[in-house]
């Protein structure tokens, strides 16, 4: 069992618990508070050189599951990404040169078509980015609404505060937040 584990996380003495697909479990540091439940056996040649971009893929594929509390998962986390950080390899991408211009180019390019075109898959208030779906049957309209509330529950709006939407899009989350919690809002943005 301990030539599956990987010395990293075996050396850093985490509170962590690792579960195996075929049930064998072992304690890679003193009064685990967290398992990470590995489902998918080849997972186990990633983790021998763990990083936080392979930890991250298999958990959102699904390939490794994390129980316990979820204080107890953020402070393993944050553990985690102390201690790998300095082995996450620099990203060898060459980064376009930043200007008004170029941005302005970019940003007109993949927003400035017509409001038809998004209106054919976005919500009515033309909300562009993710939903919450709090229950799985919701529609898109009240997923979006779902999550702008949870987004204003979250910066504890109050009436009578100031919030500034950068990168405002057409305003769903400015109107929102003005109309359910009486805020004053600055939205701006780029795009024509």
């Amino acid at each position: 069992m301990l030539a599956y584990l990987p010395p990293t996380l075996r050396d850093l003495q985490l509170p962590l618990r690792l579960r195996l697909w075929d049930g064998k479990q072992i304690d890679l540091g003193p009064e685990p508070r967290v398992t990470m439940v590995v489902k998918d056996p080849s997972l186990v040649a990633q983790l021998a050189h763990p990083s936080l971009s392979a930890l991250g893929g298999a958990y959102v594929e699904g390939r490794l599951e994390l129980e316990g509390p979820i204080s107890a998962v953020i402070e393993l986390g944050d553990a985690l990404s102390q201690a790998l950080i300095d082995d996450e390899p620099v990203a060898q991408t060459q980064h376009s040169a930043h200007d008004k211009d170029t941005d302005a180019a970019a940003i007109s390019y993949h927003y400035d078509l017509s409001n038809d075109f998004y209106a054919l898959w976005l919500d009515r208030e033309m909300v562009y980015s993710c939903a919450y779906f709090e229950t799985g049957s919701e529609d898109l309209e009240q997923a979006q609404q779902a999550k702008l509330r949870h987004l204003c529950r979250k910066l504890r709006l109050q009436p009578g505060e100031r919030l500034l939407d950068v990168g405002c899009g057409w305003g769903g989350l400015a109107r929102f937040a003005a109309r359910e919690f009486g805020v004053e809002v600055h939205g701006i943005t780029l795009s024509q």
